[in-house]
């Protein structure tokens, strides 16, 4: 999920017409997907527990991930209070994808867990916090549950990774249940 943030209708204006919000969670989603099934191939049936190393393939794709939010929140961003809130996401997403890039590479997978998890909490309370405010513009409930879940899953990875037996294979579903909620939004949003 991280699945920050998206603009709501007022954004449309700062927005070329080819990157409307719509079209960009699509091809957000879009890469989450092909992210989840990259870290799947790249760990195989070997799958990192919190005190192994993360393969390298896998390390740079968790390290990357954050990177779509980034790309996400820039282009949609435009000006306002709320569109702060997206470059303020992609400030964070850009610091996540250097911490989760240190933990992968040097450290283990209880580490990355851990520096994925505060990632996936932070930008999913950033979320909520702005589909709550643009729920007055409508159809804001799958990022309302996109934020509440992934705030709270990026709390469960936080608290696994001190855990001997927590692995990193609950990523990939986390990213897959977020793109699927971003496909739910976009297709319920109408452009204007």
């Amino acid at each position: 999920m991280p699945l920050p943030l998206t603009a709501g209708s007022g954004a449309h204006a700062a927005v070329t017409p080819r990157l409307t919000p719509r079209r960009i969670a699509v091809a957000r989603a879009t890469l989450a997907l092909v992210w989840a099934a990259a870290v799947a191939l790249a760990v195989g049936d070997d799958v990192p527990r919190t005190d192994s190393d993360v393969p390298v393939v896998a390390a740079a794709l968790l390290a990357a991930y954050p990177l779509i939010d980034v790309v996400a929140s820039l282009l949609t961003a435009g000006h306002g209070r709320a569109n702060r809130v997206l470059r303020l996401n992609a400030a964070i997403g850009a610091l996540a994808a250097v911490a989760v890039g240190i933990a992968a590479f040097g450290a283990d997978a209880g580490a990355t867990l851990a520096a994925f998890g505060t990632w996936a909490a932070v930008s999913g309370a950033l979320q909520l916090g702005v589909a709550l405010h643009r729920r007055a513009e409508g159809h804001q409930l799958p990022m309302i549950v996109s934020g509440a879940l992934s705030t709270l899953a990026g709390l469960s990875f936080v608290a696994a990774a001190g855990k001997t037996d927590a692995s990193l294979a609950s990523l990939s579903g986390y990213m897959v249940f977020g793109a699927v909620l971003f496909l739910v939004w976009a297709a319920r949003t109408r452009e204007t």
